[in-house]
């Protein structure tokens, strides 16, 4: 297979704000078309609509399919045409099972390769329909002709499920509030370079301050995510009504929304502590910087609930915007983006008092707390860029193409 001359479908549910910036830098390197069979799911999770002209996507070839019964089998026709590569493959819900087998028999039926990219990694629930999904898997992995993953999570899943470890290459998430390109992509890919004006320049404390004045001289702890009993908040509700026993100039910002929220709510006045718990609803992604910038700790306390956090893309921002990071293992990039004492912790999941002992330690110790921070922002602008994410996808590509 010429590599110059290799064409490829890229089929995926939709097109989030934070993998925008990814399939534009391919675009610029490959030729290939983007095919979307979901885009409602950005409004079913982040309660964010997404036009049929996708911002940020003027230069990248790309379809949206229409759904029948809840399924794009718009799918079968894309993965027809004439391509040498298909990438793609989930199994989050019965549509996408389906869509995925159809075009991957295609693939295979058509001789042409599969490249599997997922961020699944946990297969510790027992239940029926987790069976059905892990014998669905199993064939998926096995037959792939080469496996694009996030972080360590996922490799040792897929190497759980059979794969072959030469066939799976690492292909580190980044998000664009903590990323976004600024040159060509050339020169991304060549130099790792960002924005010019550092984010240090900005004054994120002053916007923050003249919004909420009593945040003034506070140490600010920050969850970001929705408000789902999957994200754990009830046990850092409980942490901090700890906390606050020890800490007076501590308070808990919570950014987002969803169906739990009234009993968070309720659960921060039962506590006691709702004079310090500021639920802010949903915040716009451009303004988040005005959050993560100004505070002292971010806190990711998901739990297992159904399924996990795949990735949690927080911890990228929360990360590159200067802050230390707690979070528990049910989060899928912890292990990789969080080394243990260094720039936060691990802990166990629905441990409230692991995330007490954590969030008391880092935000008691000015010294300590800074020196996570700097290491935090070193990591992420080291080894979780598009750059990053640029060339783990082509080491697969290559792979498959030689």
């Amino acid at each position: 297979m010429n590599p110059e001359s290799s064409r490829i479908v890229f089929i995926h549910n939709t097109a989030m704000w934070y993998r925008r910036p990814f399939f534009s830098l391919l675009s610029e390197i490959y030729p290939i078309k983007f095919v979307f069979t979901h885009l409602d799911v950005s409004k079913e999770i982040y309660d964010v609509e997404i036009d049929d002209k996708i911002e940020g996507m003027k230069n990248v070839d790309y379809t949206i399919l229409k759904n029948y019964l809840g399924i794009a089998f718009g799918v079968i026709k894309e993965s027809s045409g004439d391509y040498d590569i298909i990438v793609g493959g989930s199994w989050d819900s019965l549509p996408e099972i389906i869509e995925t087998t159809l075009y991957f028999a295609i693939a295979k039926l058509r001789g042409k390769k599969f490249v599997l990219w997922t961020e699944d990694w946990n297969w510790n629930q027992k239940t029926t329909k987790r069976r059905l999904v892990k014998f669905f898997a199993q064939i998926i992995v096995k037959k792939s002709d080469a496996i694009i993953l996030p972080g360590t999570k996922q490799k040792e899943c897929v190497i759980y499920l059979g794969a072959l470890p030469s066939k799976v290459f690492l292909m580190p998430n980044a998000s664009n509030i903590s990323q976004p390109p600024t040159q060509s992509p050339e020169g991304i890919i060549e130099t790792g370079t960002y924005p010019d004006q550092p984010v240090d320049d900005y004054n994120y404390e002053a916007n923050l301050y003249h919004e909420y004045p009593s945040f003034k001289g506070k140490k600010i702890v920050l969850f970001v995510g929705r408000l789902v009993k999957q994200k754990g908040v009830e046990y850092l509700l409980s942490a901090f009504s700890t906390l606050k026993k020890d800490m007076s100039d501590v308070v808990l910002v919570i950014i987002g929304k969803g169906d739990y929220e009234g009993e968070l709510k309720k659960m921060a006045e039962d506590l006691h502590i709702d004079n310090d718990v500021y639920f802010l609803g949903h915040v716009d992604n451009d303004l988040l910087k005005n959050y993560y910038g100004p505070s002292d700790l971010c806190v990711v306390p998901s739990i297992t609930h159904e399924m996990v956090d795949a990735w949690a893309f927080v911890v990228n921002e929360a990360m590159y915007y200067g802050n230390p990071v707690i979070a528990t293992d049910a989060v899928g990039s912890a292990v990789d983006m969080i080394q243990d004492g260094k720039n936060g912790f691990i802990v166990p999941e629905r441990d409230s008092t692991a995330l007490y002992n954590s969030m008391k330690l880092i935000l008691s110790q000015d010294e300590l707390r800074e020196r996570m921070g700097k290491s935090s922002k070193e990591i992420v602008e080291t080894n979780f860029s598009y750059k990053n994410m640029v060339e783990g996808f082509q080491k697969a590509i290559n792979f498959v193409e030689k």
